[in-house]
């Protein structure tokens, strides 16, 4: 996702050192490699701790991978080149996709938030740290009301066991308002506080915020959160619009979603559907299956009850596609709670 500055520099470094890394990333700017698993090794073999590892892993791509603003020229619409690996000899075996996009981005030396977090959960993995990708929404400069929705990738790292989040993409500088990539480690990205973190960030899956109660950022007040399954389906509307609904206990919550093409849906092959036991806490949510359909039209219901249920996540084929925050009204609350 692109990330623009918005307020103006008057001295602009190519790289800004914090302290307590500063060796590290003074040492990984002459690494280098041709390959993941042997660039891993380069960069962790110094290192005996997996947050020396992390750093060393997060600096290096932040100072040798430069954003694609490919993606905003208008060029782009005629160019049909494609990177494909090409075996250099018959030994040559197929790594999957992440790895595949993490060589691609180690060739080119350019990418965009998806080749950010793929190489570096292929460099944590190399070097034998836990990680993973994670996707769900970001705040950009381009903003507006059709676009809450899932737009980045960022990662997770577990540091000491415990897991922490990074945004090697936000992390490597930014682009400048004449597409132009600037180069420079911004520090705040690197295992970044989840109560910080949440403010520009917000996962599809909540368990990725770390946060025992995540909040419902400022978004939720225009529309649903609108997940990465809700693009890949013909959706015309959905109802009700705003993504805040409040309702007493025992009031009936009702959603609707229309489909353009109910039947193409179905050949669609769902996400798999995330369920780890990564994190020991998970926030209360219901997950709804349409209660009755017509032609292209789903219908989902949900009655409210005094369970604590926070988050109304909308099923279709199997994907969420959408979640809305339930606010249980108080007042209603006390007074059942009363009699």
């Amino acid at each position: 996702m692109k990330r623009v500055l918005t307020i103006v520099l008057l001295m602009v470094t190519k790289i800004s050192f914090t302290q307590g890394y500063e060796s590290i990333d003074w040492k990984v700017q002459s690494i280098d490699a041709p390959t993941p698993d042997s660039l891993a090794r380069l960069l962790s073999a110094p290192y005996t701790t997996d947050l020396q590892k992390a750093r060393a892993i997060f600096s290096w791509i932040a100072q040798h991978v430069s954003y694609n603003t490919f993606i905003f020229s208008s060029a782009r619409r005629f160019s049909s080149s494609k990177y494909v690996v090409e075996p250099d000899d018959t030994s040559f075996t197929w790594k999957s996709a992440i790895e595949m996009t993490a060589i691609k981005v180690l060739k080119k030396r350019t990418a965009v938030c998806d080749g950010y977090a793929k190489l570096f959960k292929t460099l944590c993995d190399y070097a034998g740290i836990r990680s993973e990708i994670i996707t769900g929404y970001a705040r950009g400069y381009i903003e507006g009301e059709n676009r809450f929705r899932s737009n980045h990738t960022w990662n997770a790292v577990m540091i000491d066991s415990v897991w922490k989040l990074v945004d090697v993409t936000w992390g490597s500088g930014f682009v400048s308002y004449s597409n132009q990539f600037e180069q420079r480690i911004d520090n705040f990205y690197f295992l970044t506080p989840p109560h910080q973190f949440i403010r520009d960030h917000y996962p599809d899956d909540l368990r990725w915020t770390l946060m025992d109660n995540p909040p419902a950022i400022s978004e939720f007040h225009r529309m649903p959160f609108r997940s990465k399954s809700f693009i890949k389906y013909s959706i015309n509307s959905f109802f009700p619009l705003k993504g805040i609904v409040e309702a007493g206990i025992g009031d009936t919550v009702r959603i609707e979603v229309k489909m353009k093409d109910a039947k193409r849906d179905k050949n669609i092959s769902p996400d798999p559907f995330f369920d780890s036991t990564i994190l020991e806490q998970s926030p209360t949510s219901a997950f709804l299956l349409p209660s009755d359909t017509a032609g292209n039209r789903f219908l989902y219901s949900y009655v409210v009850g005094p369970a604590p249920v926070e988050w109304l996540n909308i099923v279709y084929n199997k994907d969420v596609i959408m979640r809305y925050r339930l606010n249980v009204r108080k007042d209603i609350a006390a007074k059942l709670e009363s009699e």
